[in-house]
Order: structure tokens, then C-alpha cells, then sequence
């Protein structure tokens, strides 16, 4: 039976989703069940070199672990950095219910040629399809596309349709898209479709400077860095708060010759009082508890989430940034403080071991001026 519409407008607009509905299927991908996250998260990069330090991490603190980085061959075959045997991480990640993404290129130098190559029109669905196939052997629940300004000049306008149809492979199987882009500034290859696509956005809010600008020493990372950001993303790009983390950093930077990147559990190897400093001198510049507080709190008011690099840079135990994070989400929505144990109970607290509340947990107290809090006849 033949049915016979006369309403053009009709017509039009079923002839617009027919097209649609042959293009969706041209690409062979299938219809989108991806569910989307609508939960506060807490997203931790490793780098695969660091897998020998899972057992010294908190990942339970965590809701989702991104394993950094993959890179494709001239045949598009994904490889991990150090051709790490990722699969028993996603699995040490599952076991916690985090979800688990690997990430994609990084901020070193992925092959150009390579990368190039593979994002052109001919080559991107069978590249796609390589992506897909890793992220079902090893058992992964998303991709997070950290294609940085390293390799962004060399891809032109193949960035977009690249993420596009990557999302539309990606969901068709229920997986999520991410993608790690700097704080304040974009490069022209990064359109609109393809901000769209993301199911959120890892801000990068950190290496405003480094040691590779020995000349402009300073806070890499400052709390007005992360304001800047949250303007630049919402008010700027219009990405709704709820799909962008706040990138916050595990670790500094040592401007003394010759610069290095230093880690935060390096730095209090040398004084444990450091971890309530952003500053020595102008030596160390990183973030400590203070900050990584203050700006957890920023996150958790106005953001969807927050994101760490990286988490192996963290150190053990109460001086932990990850904890100090954690205890403040944990806190709810209060003016969070920082209490100290006062093991001894002279009402002197142990700067050693502090903890986020909102009141002070039984055996806390609110200064840290103990220097023994194991002798109770020993305080300032």
C-alpha cells in the first residue's frame, strides 16, 4: 500500500531523515547506546611507564583511570607506549568500578607522518575500526583523544571528521569519547563538531609556563589559572560546565640549572612542610594541599569533574594530594578546613597527618604546631 502525503513541508522533512537515516548506516557503526555520565568525576592519567606503581596509588579514589599513551603504526595498529600489556590494568581498574579509557598521541612527539597519513579521508574508517577492535580486546570502556599542539599543525582540517566518526563508532558499542585540550586557547584545527562530540573535556590547566621558558619563572598552575580557564571554556567555547574536568597537577617544576620536572613526592622527600607551599623560593613551583583543596572546591561548584596529572607523581599517606581531594569532595557542599591529628591529645596537631572536614574528626585539631606528636609534653 502506497501512502500519499501532500503536506510539503512534510515531505521535506522525511526526505531529510531518510538521507540521515542512509548516512548513519553508510557508516556501519550502528545506532548510539552510549549512556552518558552524568556523575561528579575524578579522572587520573598513568603513564604506562608507571604501571610498577599501581600498588602505591589510591585508585579507589578515582572514577575513572586513563592509561597514557597509545600511538598507531603505519597500519594503524594501536601500540602502547613501551608496548606496555595493558590488560591487567584495565582490569585492576574494573575491580574498582572505574572506568577505564586509553588515551591517544600525548604531548611528546607522535609520528606526524604517520598520524597524518591515517586521519585522511581514504584511510580514517579503517583506522577507526583499529581503534574500536583495541578498545574491545582489551576490554576498554572509552578513548580519550589527547592530540596536542605537537601534532594539531600537521592534521589540518582531518581533525573533525576524525573525532566525529569516532564518537559515532565508539557509541555505537556503548563506549565514551574524551579528549584532554589545553586551558585557554585552542588550535584552529579544533572545531566546534568536534567539542561536541566529546562526552567532556579534560582541561589542561597547567604548564602555563615550564623549563622550557627558563626566562619566565613561575606558578605553572596558580588558582587564577583555573578561573581563567573555566571563563575561556563556558563563557568563550559555550561547552556547558558539566562536561569539562578540571585539570589540576601532580607535580612542579625546578627551574634551578639544569630545569627539571620534579615530581610532588620528590619534593616533600626533601621537607614535608613543603606540602603546604605552591613555592620554594624561586626553586620548586607546584601545587600543594592548600591549593589542591581550594581548587577541588572550584571544581566541585562549578565544574562536572576533576583530572589529574599525573597520579604516580602523588606521594603515600596523609600528605597524599589524591586524598586531600577526595577528603574534600567527601566533605559535601561546607566550608572545608584542614585539621591535623593530635596524637598525643596536648592540643597541638601533627602537620605530618592532616585531613579535609568540615568539623574536626574525633583526635583532630586545627593547628599543625606539634613537632612531636608522639610525647605530649613536647609542643611549642
Amino acid at each position: 500500500m502506497k501512502l500519499l502525503i501532500s503536506n510539503p513541508f512534510l515531505n521535506l522533512y522525511l526526505g531529510i531523515m531518510i538521507c540521515t537515516s542512509c548516512a548513519n548506516r553508510a557508516t556501519g557503526y550502528g545506532p548510539d547506546i552510549y549512556v552518558p555520565d552524568t556523575t561528579f568525576k575524578v579522572v587520573g592519567y598513568l603513564s604506562n611507564g608507571n604501571f610498577d606503581k599501581l600498588d602505591l596509588i589510591e585508585l579507589d579514589k578515582l572514577t575513572y583511570l586513563n592509561l597514557a599513551f597509545a600511538n598507531p603504526d603505519a597500519e594503524g595498529n594501536l601500540i602502547a607506549d613501551g608496548k606496555a600489556d595493558i590488560r591487567p590494568v584495565v582490569m585492576r581498574g574494573h575491580d574498582l568500578n572505574l572506568k577505564v579509557f586509553i588515551s591517544l598521541a600525548g604531548g611528546g612527539r607522535p609520528d606526524t607522518v604517520i598520524w597524518k597519513n591515517l586521519l585522511l579521508p581514504e584511510n580514517r574508517s579503517a583506522f577507526i575500526k583499529k581503534i574500536l577492535d583495541y578498545t574491545e580486546v582489551n576490554d576498554l570502556d572509552g578513548v580519550d583523544v589527547d592530540i596536542e599542539w605537537n601534532l594539531l599543525p600537521y592534521l589540518g582540517d582531518t581533525y573533525n571528521p576524525f573525532v566525529v566518526e569516532l564518537k559515532e563508532a565508539l557509541h555505537s558499542r556503548g563506549k565514551g569519547i574524551t579528549s584532554a585540550l589545553g586551558a585557554t586557547d585552542l588550535h584552529k584545527a579544533v572545531g566546534q563538531e568536534a567539542l561536541d562530540a566529546y562526552d567532556f573535556i579534560n582541561v589542561m590547566v597547567y604548564d602555563k609556563t615550564g623549563i622550557w621558558r627558563p626566562d619566565d619563572i613561575g606558578p605553572h598552575s596558580p588558582y587564577s589559572y583555573a578561573e581563567e580557564a573555566i571563563r575561556f571554556w563556558t563563557e568563550e567555547k559555550k561547552i556547558p560546565a558539566d562536561r569539562i574536568t578540571l585539570g589540576v597537577p601532580f607535580y612542579g617544576f625546578d627551574f634551578e640549572p639544569p630545569a627539571r620536572y620534579i615530581s610532588y613526592k620528590a619534593i616533600l622527600k626533601e621537607n614535608t612542610l613543603f606540602a603546604y607551599q605552591d613555592s620554594i623560593g624561586r626553586r620548586y613551583y607546584y601545587n600543594g594541599i592548600p591549593t589542591m583543596v581550594k581548587k577541588t572546591i572550584l571544581a566541585k561548584n562549578n565544574l562536572g569533574g576533576i583530572m589529574i596529572w599525573e597520579i604516580a607523581s602523588d606521594t603515600t599517606g596523609d600528605l597524599s594530594l589524591l586524598r586531600a581531594l577526595s577528603q574534600t569532595l567527601d566533605a559535601g557542599d561546607c566550608p572545608v578546613i584542614t585539621f591535623y591529628r593530635d596524637e598525643d591529645g596536648d592540643g597541638f596537631g601533627d602537620p605530618a597527618r592532616p585531613c579535609q572536614a568540615c568539623t574536626a574528626p574525633q583526635g583532630y585539631v586545627a593547628n599543625m604546631d606539634d613537632t612531636d606528636d608522639s610525647n605530649s609534653k613536647v609542643h611549642p
